[in-house]
């Protein structure tokens, strides 16, 4: 089947960009949202316009049947919409997409006795409340599950692209990819590994947080961990590697691609954060030939702004920020114990993949493709060292875009190395397929090993003030002083 390669890109920015448009329209004043909204039809049209529309690629039929269902079946276990087994952090997601859908926007609460209003990243939750909430909380959240799929498949098409290979073996090994916790297992825990296995598959548990002994919260996800948990920081990390590496690998056309990542600051700032050093070694890879034009040194710098403003509205004081390395001697943990703890994560997690892929791929790849591959490496050593949030979302979001590289590169080694190297590579990647297949077979056996729209009734659903124990429900709502609330945001209908 021959692919029209422009057509999907089209559909990947607007499937980027789609939800801007409720927020501008629906949070803005419409003085500035109605604007703001044409601004970005301007920069749509600019990008699209330049697109090659002749231009297609040859995809095996079977092939692509092959890559659909598994991702289908993939992304039906992993709970978004409903389908599939709800952790804990879904819980928000379900919360954010019935009040989306049922109530005026913005959305306000009542925090203390002080009118609060949301401020948090809405682009994965707020798209199905528009098109679909006019059905009801159920048909929104069933939407989700497919607008999910969507960007799922979308983002592995363009990851595919850097890589080649066989399009159903590099969905597996993606699916399957993360850092090996064996070694965490066996001198932690009292049973084996697979007693440890069968009990976290059957009451739903993570292998997260292992590699870093609980010490100190360092935690690099699994891909399927990303999206079973995460999926607004998932979609986001895996569309922006996907892009990033296609215009600087593969179609050599950095022209509007700073201007389409800032549209993903409303799917994840973190992610977004994380994507940037990425974007950097492609633009110096360019000597950014391409980069002066209007969308980039204009639109998105408008339009990043109004989405920084609204995002940066939360009170941040209350969250924990500091270097990785403190003072736990209260607990009996010494500075040199912690950096102990942090070269053990690191190796499980990154250069336990990076050097077989390094000695496979050292003369096969382009000098700028090793340079890439160091890169990133030395970018997963250095994220870990500053810890924001309760649970170090620094960690964890910021450092999906580097880990999704590295994944691409350990596929390239996969399918490239020949004899005992790749028995190797081989034998890490189902060491490390295991936090996968404890989230997918958790949910596979809770959803009865089908798909099944398993989402919570409406009345189960709490409203974000309940939902937010354990963590300050101020993370998530910003109050009417602010400069976005007070000069840019809509009146609250009444």
């Amino acid at each position: 089947m021959r692919i029209p390669i422009s057509l999907i890109r089209v559909i990947t920015v607007l499937y980027i960009s789609f939800s801007l448009f409720p927020f501008f329209l629906g949070w803005v004043r419409p003085v500035y949202g109605i604007p703001l909204s044409l601004l970005l039809v301007w920069g749509l049209y600019q990008h699209f316009k330049d697109l090659d529309f002749t231009k297609r690629e040859f995809y095996p039929t079977k092939q692509l049947i092959g890559f659909l269902l598994i991702l289908f079946l993939w992304v039906s276990f992993s709970g978004s919409g409903g389908m599939g087994y709800q952790v804990s952090d879904l819980y928000k997601s379900n919360t954010l997409v019935k009040e989306l859908t049922n109530r005026s926007w913005p959305l306000d609460y009542d925090v203390d006795g002080n009118t609060m209003y949301l401020a948090h990243y809405l682009s994965y939750y707020i798209a199905t409340p528009t098109l679909f909430g006019f059905l009801g909380f159920k048909a929104a959240q069933f939407a989700l599950f497919f607008y999910t799929y969507l960007g799922v498949v979308l983002s592995f098409f363009w990851m595919y692209r850097f890589v080649k290979g066989n399009l159903i073996g590099f969905s597996f090994f993606l699916i399957v990819f993360g850092g090996v916790t064996t070694l965490s297992i066996l001198l932690s825990q009292d049973t084996g590994v697979f007693e440890v296995l069968k009990d976290k598959i059957l009451n739903h548990g993570y292998l997260f947080w292992l590699n870093s002994w609980e010490t100190i919260p360092l935690n690099f996800m699994s891909v399927t961990d990303m999206l079973y948990w995460t999926p607004q920081h998932a979609l986001a990390a895996f569309l922006g590697v996907g892009l990033i590496l296609n215009d600087g690998f593969v179609d050599d056309d950095i022209r509007y691609l700073p201007f389409v990542l800032s549209l993903l600051a409303m799917w994840s700032p973190m992610v977004l954060v994380g994507l940037f050093p990425l974007l950097v070694f492609v633009l110096l890879k360019f000597k950014f030939s391409g980069f002066w034009n209007y969308n980039n040194l204009l639109i998105a710098p408008v339009l990043f702004l109004v989405q920084a403003s609204y995002l940066l509205s939360i009170e941040s004081e209350e969250l924990v920020k500091n270097f990785i390395f403190t003072d736990m001697s209260a607990e009996g943990v010494s500075i040199l114990k912690q950096v102990g703890i942090y070269l053990y994560f690191l190796f499980f997690e990154v250069f336990i993949w990076a050097v077989p892929v390094y000695l496979i791929l050292r003369n096969q790849l382009e000098k700028v493709e090793l340079k890439l591959l160091f890169y990133v490496v030395f970018m997963l050593s250095v994220i870990p060292l500053y810890r924001f949030g309760l649970w170090n979302d620094w960690c964890t979001r910021v450092s999906m875009g580097c880990l999704l590289t590295l994944a691409l590169f350990g596929y390239k080694a996969l399918i490239s190395g020949n004899g005992y190297k790749k028995v190797a590579l081989f034998v890490i990647l189902i060491m490390g397929g295991k936090a996968s297949l404890v989230a997918i077979g958790g949910s596979a056996k809770h959803a009865g090993y089908r798909p099944n729209f398993l989402s919570p009734e409406e009345q189960q659903v709490l409203s974000l003030p309940e939902i937010c124990v354990g963590y300050p429900i101020t993370q998530f709502v910003a109050p009417d002083d602010t400069f976005f609330f007070k000069y840019l945001a809509k009146e609250k209908a009444q």
